[in-house]
């Protein structure tokens, strides 16, 4: 194997392990966030459920507040780590004609997305008040999820009249779709994630979509 070769596969080595060990944090963070809220989660706890240093904690992430941030970043793309809005999911929904198919494409997607978000949402809401990083942060989270539904109402609209206005329509699905209602349904109620993608479903076309389309 040639020198070349050599650095070139231990560069991409070092990146995989990097990306690992970035992983590794991330979960460990989640668990312990989720656990324990922002006031009692430490760095050294994060880094002891990780196996790593706390020193690669902070290599990585900087600080406590920007670990949760990334963190909720990380939940609500998903696997897929492009923003949500070129992901496959929002894609299709917004390539579908039939108006009943997208709210249900959309209830499923979203639904998925809170149940990885929503309980880290909580303990960014929970801190925001002492905190005023993390309610800036808050708002940016709400601020940013009504300008991606304004897509899923425009990409439903496109299809067919809607009951409601433009503005009343992402008001209504923003909050139908807000990380506290799914934590209400799912946790103080013991919804499954499939009760509420069929709730949300079911309410989104009811107050959303003109008779015929809604059946």
């Amino acid at each position: 194997m040639s020198e070349d070769v050599k650095r070139r596969y231990n560069s991409t080595r070092r990146r995989q392990q990097a990306e690992e060990t970035r992983s590794r944090v991330l979960d460990a963070a989640a668990e312990v966030f989720r656990e324990r809220g922002y006031e009692r989660s430490s760095i050294a706890a994060i880094a002891e459920s990780a196996g790593v240093s706390d020193e690669t904690v902070y290599g990585h992430f900087k600080n406590k507040r920007t670990l949760l941030a990334e963190l909720v970043r990380h939940a609500v793309r998903g696997s897929d780590d492009r923003p949500v809005l070129d992901q496959s999911g929002p894609h299709r929904l917004t390539t579908e004609t039939d108006q009943r198919r997208q709210v249900q494409l959309f209830a499923t997607d979203v639904a998925g997305r809170l149940e990885r978000a929503a309980p880290l949402v909580a303990v960014v809401a929970a801190a925001a008040a002492g905190e005023p990083e993390l309610n800036e942060l808050l708002k940016r989270l709400h601020e940013a999820r009504r300008k991606n539904l304004r897509v899923f109402e425009a990409a439903l609209r496109a299809n067919g009249p809607l009951r409601l206005s433009s503005t009343a329509a992402t008001d209504a699905v923003w909050a139908l779709t807000s990380p506290e209602l799914f934590q209400l349904f799912t946790v103080v109620r013991s919804w499954s994630n499939r009760r509420y993608t069929t709730w949300l479903a079911e309410s989104l076309e009811t107050m959303l979509l003109a008779p015929s389309a809604a059946g």
